[in-house]
């Protein structure tokens, strides 16, 4: 069984190794140093499902946040689709696997703009749920 904090540093974990994000936290940084081509991944809400005492399904929710530094130019859009794609390509292959028994990545994620510790971001919120069964 896979607990929430397994699942979330199991997401680093694979997000990392794509080799796209030159960082992937697992919580969402106060201050990301300036970087660019973030990843942060977060907890958002558990639902847990007891069908009877022998099986549970744990449902949980996870923000996976990406941040482009802005430089004022078309390549921050590019930039910003590029990791857009590259969340979803990581999640699509990896359904199901060792930690998890699947995953469904929104269709709907939220592109904004944000200014954290005092740099300008270009950032989008692609949101994850994750069922781990159990029996």
């Amino acid at each position: 069984m896979s607990t929430r904090k397994q699942v979330r540093q199991a997401l680093v974990t694979l997000l990392e190794a794509s080799g796209v994000f030159n960082q992937v936290f697992g919580y969402g940084p106060t201050d990301l140093k300036s970087g660019t081509k973030v990843l942060c991944v977060y907890t958002d809400t558990t639902t847990h499902d007891f069908i009877s005492g022998h099986k549970n399904n744990n449902f949980y929710h996870f923000h996976l946040d990406t941040y482009i530094k802005r430089t004022g130019g078309e390549s921050d859009e590019n930039d910003l689709d590029d990791l857009h794609e590259a969340v979803r390509s990581v999640i699509r292959t990896n359904i199901p696997n060792a930690n998890w028994n699947e995953l469904e990545l929104s269709e709907n994620s939220d592109a904004l703009f944000a200014e954290v510790s005092g740099v300008a971001y270009r950032v989008e919120q692609h949101k994850l749920k994750v069922k781990v069964s159990t029996s």
